[in-house]
C-alpha cells in the first residue's frame, strides 16, 4: 500500500475509524450461505455509504459484468452506462494502484482501485469521488480491508463448491466407443433441444451454456461464464432475478422464475427459467442445472387478458357512471313489462326509493289521464314489437307533472334472454313549445290567408326574387296575366318571355343595374298578356336587408299603366296641337312684322331688278353695275326664302323629330324672324354666344317655339320702359354636360307671387293671354330632358333660363385632328 502521510483531520475521529474497520471485519458473518454475487452487492453498498462515494464498482476476473453502486446526486447527473463505460476505458489502460483523475461528463472524479486478494487476485474494486482530497489514508485502509474480506469470502464459497458428484447408480457403465457415443448423443441432445440449457457452480457462476442459449443471446461462452450472464436480462428484471436466484441457492430447492432475456437482435422476450440442484451424498449442492422456455406468447396473452379485464371493469364502471350521469331517466324491464332497473336520475326525479318504482310501481307516478293509453301501447309493443315510443307525464319530487318521451328497444343476449332497455327524456319545454307552435301555426295560416288576400287585392302583379335576381314568387294574378305556369315563369328569366322585344334590353339593363347597386329601381316596359295583347307596365323593385344589413331578397310589383300611357300620348298630341295653335296665334300677332320682313327683301328685289334693267339699256349700258344689281336680287331672294322657310317650319304640324343641331342656329333663326318686330318695338337685341358653340339633340321646331315665346315675353315685359332702355340679351353657355340659354330683359321684373306659378297651365299675367305659352315651353324642355325656370335679373328686369343635355361627343376639341 502506498505510503501516504496522515492528515490532521484524519485523526480527529479515531473511534469512527475503529468502528468502520470492526464493521468491515464483521461482514463475513453476514455472508454465510451467500453466493459471490450477493457478497459483491453487500460490500459495494457498505463502501458507498461508509465513504460517501460518488460510485464504487466490483468486477470479477472471470466475467465482464461490473457490479456498481452510485450515489444519489451523482446518479441523477450521469447514467449507469456512462459511468461503467468510463471505468472500462480507464481499466483498459492498466492503471496502477495510485489515485488518478477520470472525466465523466462535465465532472472530474478522483478514482482508485484495489485488488480482491493480494497474491492471486479474483478481481478488483474501483472507487470514485469528486472530493479533491480523495482518497485519504484512512479511506484507502478501509478499501483494503473490504477488498480482503470480499476476496476471502468468495474463495471459501468456491472451495466449498468443489465437491464430488453422487455415485453413478447405473449397474453397467459405458466404456470405450460406447462411452464416446453416449457422450456424443448427450451433447447432441443438449445442443439441439429447443430450449436454453445451462449449468452453474454451487455459488451461481455459469460454467456451461448449450448452443441454443449462445445463439439466442448472441454471446460467446467466455462472455457468459461466471457472472457475465447478467447483461442478457432486462434492466427492470435484474433486481428481482438476483433476489430470486439468491433465495433459490439458499433454499437448495428447485424453483421457477420469470424474466425477460434480450435476443441477439436486441428484442426482449419473456422466459420461464427452471433450475434444479445436483446434491452430493451429504445434501450439499454440487451444481445447478437450468433450462429456459420462451413464454412471450403466454405473457402477452396474460397481459392482454389483464388489460381486457381491466378495460371491462373500467367499462362497467364508466357505463354505470354514464348511465347515472345522463340527464334522462334510464330503465330496463323484463319481457312481461315490469321494471327491474332504474338509474339514480330516475330515483332523484321521483324522490322515492327504487323499490317503489320497480316492478309495476312506476305506474303510480304517471298522470292518471295518461296511464291507460300508455299501458296499452306498452303492452302491445312488448308483445309484438321490437321497440316502443310514447309520451306521458311523470310526477316529480316537487309534486309537479312533466312531459316525458319514452323510448325503448328489445334486446336478446347470447343465451336467448330477452330484456327491454330504454330512457325517458324530459320534453316539458318541447311540449310547451310544440303547443305554442301549433297556436303559432294556426295564427300563421290565418296570417298567410290574409296576406294572400291582400296580395290578390293589390292592383298590380306582385313578385319576389332572391339576392342574385332569381325570381322565387309570382302572384296568381301575375301568372294568370302572362298565361304561364309557376314552373315556367320562376327562375332567372322565365318571366321575361312575356316582355316586348323592343323593351327587353332597357328592362334588363335597369334590373341588372339594381342588382349591382342594391338600390330600388323602376322601369316602364310592355308585357304580353295571355290574350296576346301588350300593355304598358311600371316595374318597381325594392331590396330587403336583414338585421346585419345584408341584401337577402327583392320585392316588386308591376303596375298596369297602359291607360295612363295612352292618356299621356293623347295629352302629348293635344299639347302638340295646342303648341301649334299657340305658334299660329303668335304668328298672327306678328303678321305685320313678318309681312314687313318679307316685304323688305321683295321691295329690294324689285328695286334692284329695275336698276339692272336700266344698266342693261343700250343708252346706259353698264354690265358691271347690272351684275351687282343681279347679285343683290339673288341675296334678297335668299333672304326672303329663309324667312318663308322659318314661317313654314313654325306653321307646320308634324311629329317631333330629334336631330343633332347647333343651339345658336335655332336662336338665330328666331331672331331673323323677329328682326322687324324688335325694330317696331324699339328693342335692342344682343347675343352672347359661348365658344365653342354647344350642340344638342332635339326637335328644331319645338325649340324655336320655346325661344320665340321667351323673346316675345321679354319684348312685352319692356312695353312700358322708355324706348332707349329696352334691351334684350340672349346668352348661351355649356358646362357639366348641359347647354344653358338665358333670355334677359330690362322690364320691371317678376313679382314673387307670380314667379312660382308662371309655368302653370292657364295662368297668365296678361289680360288677353290664355296662360299656355310658358306651360307649353316647360313641357317641350322637360320632354328634351332639360329644365326651365324664371328669376329676377340684376340690377333690373327678368331672366328666363332653360338647360338641355349636350349631344354625345359635344365639347371635344377636334381642331387638331
Amino acid at each position: 500500500m502506498p505510503d501516504i502521510a496522515p492528515r490532521p483531520e484524519e485523526d480527529r475521529e479515531p473511534s469512527r475509524l475503529h468502528d468502520d474497520i470492526e464493521h468491515l471485519n464483521g461482514l463475513p458473518a453476514a455472508w454465510l450461505g451467500l453466493d459471490p454475487t450477493s457478497i459483491a452487492e453487500s460490500v459495494l453498498e457498505t463502501l458507498r455509504d461508509m465513504l460517501a462515494l460518488d460510485f464504487v464498482g466490483l468486477r470479477f476476473n472471470d466475467t465482464t459484468h461490473v457490479f456498481l453502486r452510485v450515489g444519489q446526486d451523482f446518479g441523477e447527473a450521469h447514467s449507469r452506462e456512462t459511468i461503467v463505460g468510463a471505468v472500462d476505458d480507464w481499466l483498459e489502460e492498466a492503471p496502477s494502484l495510485e489515485p488518478a483523475l477520470m472525466s465523466i461528463g462535465r465532472d472530474i472524479v478522483r478514482v482508485v482501485q484495489r485488488p480482491l486478494g493480494g497474491i492471486s487476485s479474483m478481481g478488483l474494486i474501483v472507487a470514485g469521488s469528486r472530493r479533491p482530497d480523495f482518497p485519504r489514508r484512512t479511506e484507502q485502509l478501509k478499501l483494503d480491508v473490504a477488498a480482503a474480506q470480499a476476496s476471502l469470502a468468495c474463495r471459501e464459497v468456491r472451495e466449498l463448491s468443489d465437491r464430488r458428484p453422487p455415485a453413478d447408480p447405473r449397474e453397467e457403465r459405458p466404456t470405450g466407443e460406447t462411452l464416446v457415443e453416449s457422450e456424443w448423443r448427450l451433447n447432441l441432445t443438449i445442443n439441439t433441444m429447443p430450449a436454453m440449457a445451462w449449468s452453474t457452480t454451487p455459488d451461481g457462476l455459469i460454467d456451461f451454456c448449450n448452443r441454443h442459449f449462445l445463439d439466442y443471446v448472441g454471446y460467446t461462452h467466455e462472455e457468459l461464464s461466471g457472472q457475465g450472464f447478467w447483461p442478457i436480462f432486462h434492466p427492470d428484471d435484474t433486481a428481482h432475478l438476483l433476489a430470486s436466484w439468491q433465495e433459490i441457492m439458499a433454499s437448495k430447492r428447485p424453483r421457477e422464475v420469470e424474466g425477460r432475456i434480450r435476443r441477439a437482435d436486441g428484442e426482449y422476450r419473456w422466459f420461464m427459467m427452471r433450475q434444479n440442484p445436483l446434491l452430493d451424498d451429504e445434501g450439499a449442492v454440487i451444481k445447478w442445472y437450468g433450462v429456459g422456455s420462451d413464454i412471450e406468447d403466454r405473457k402477452r396473452a396474460e397481459t392482454a387478458l389483464k388489460e381486457t379485464e381491466s378495460a371491462l371493469l373500467a367499462s362497467e364502471q364508466n357505463l354505470s357512471l354514464i348511465i347515472n350521469s345522463l340527464p334522462v331517466l334510464v330503465w330496463s324491464a323484463r319481457p312481461d313489462g315490469t321494471a327491474d332497473f332504474v338509474n339514480e336520475r330516475w330515483i332523484e326525479y321521483a324522490g322515492v326509493p327504487a323499490e317503489q318504482i320497480l316492478e309495476w310501481g312506476f305506474l303510480e307516478l304517471y298522470h292518471p289521464d295518461d296511464v291507460a293509453g300508455m299501458l296499452e301501447t306498452w303492452q302491445q309493443d312488448i308483445e309484438k314489437g321490437e321497440s316502443t315510443v310514447l309520451k306521458g307525464r311523470i310526477l316529480g319530487a316537487d309534486g309537479q307533472y312533466r312531459w316525458f318521451l319514452f323510448a325503448g328497444r328489445k334486446l336478446t343476449d347470447a343465451n336467448g334472454v330477452v330484456r327491454w332497455f330504454g330512457c325517458n327524456v324530459d320534453i316539458e319545454d318541447l311540449q310547451r313549445a310544440e303547443n305554442a307552435l301549433k297556436s303559432s301555426e294556426a295564427a300563421l295560416r290565418e296570417s298567410e290567408r290574409r296576406l294572400q288576400h291582400a296580395i290578390n287585392a293589390i292592383p298590380g302583379l306582385v313578385w319576389s326574387a332572391d339576392a342574385d335576381g332569381t325570381v322565387t314568387f309570382l302572384s296568381q294574378q301575375y301568372l294568370n296575366y302572362i298565361g304561364l305556369s309557376e314552373a315556367e315563369a320562376l327562375g332567372r328569366d322565365g318571366w321575361a318571355s312575356a316582355a316586348h322585344a323592343d323593351d327587353f334590353a332597357p328592362l334588363f339593363d335597369a334590373w341588372n343595374g339594381a342588382l349591382a347597386s342594391g338600390r330600388a329601381t323602376e322601369c316602364e316596359a310592355r308585357m304580353r298578356g295571355a290574350d296576346g295583347e301588350y300593355r304598358w307596365f311600371l316595374f318597381r323593385a325594392s331590396p330587403f336587408h336583414d338585421d346585419a344589413g345584408h341584401l337577402t331578397q327583392w320585392f316588386g310589383v308591376n303596375i298596369d299603366i297602359d291607360d295612363r300611357k295612352r292618356a299621356e300620348e293623347n295629352f302629348r298630341q293635344s299639347q302638340s296641337d295646342l303648341a301649334h295653335v299657340a305658334r299660329m296665334t303668335t304668328m298672327g300677332e306678328l303678321a305685320v312684322s313678318i309681312a314687313h320682313e318679307v316685304n323688305q327683301p321683295l321691295m329690294a328685289i324689285v328695286t334692284n331688278a329695275g336698276a339692272c334693267l336700266r344698266w342693261l339699256d343700250d343708252a346706259q349700258s353698264n354690265v358691271a353695275m347690272a351684275r351687282e344689281a343681279a347679285e343683290r336680287i339673288i341675296r334678297d331672294g335668299h333672304r326672303a326664302g329663309d324667312i318663308v322657310t322659318s314661317l313654314r317650319a313654325l306653321a307646320r304640324k308634324s311629329a317631333p323629330r330629334m336631330e343633332r343641331m347647333g343651339l345658336e342656329q335655332v336662336i338665330q333663326d328666331v331672331l331673323d324672324l323677329l328682326r322687324g318686330e324688335l325694330q317696331r318695338r324699339g328693342v335692342t337685341c344682343k347675343t352672347e354666344f359661348s365658344r365653342p358653340a354647344p350642340t344638342i339633340l332635339g326637335d328644331s321646331t319645338q325649340l324655336q317655339q320655346v325661344v320665340l315665346n321667351l323673346i316675345m315675353n321679354g319684348i312685352e315685359a319692356m312695353a312700358r320702359v322708355d324706348g332707349g332702355q329696352r334691351r334684350l340679351t340672349i346668352r348661351t353657355e355649356a358646362r357639366e354636360g348641359a347647354a344653358r340659354v338665358c333670355v334677359l330683359d330690362t322690364g320691371p321684373g317678376l313679382s314673387p307671387e307670380h314667379r312660382d306659378r308662371m309655368f302653370e297651365a292657364f295662368f297668365s299675367t296678361k289680360p288677353e293671354g290664355i296662360g299656355m305659352g310658358l306651360s307649353i315651353c316647360r313641357s317641350i324642355i322637360e320632354a328634351h330632358g332639360g329644365r326651365i325656370w324664371a328669376a329676377n335679373a340684376t340690377p333690373r328686369g327678368g331672366v328666363f333660363s332653360f338647360t338641355l343635355p349636350l349631344a354625345e361627343g359635344d365639347g371635344l376639341d377636334v381642331r387638331s385632328r
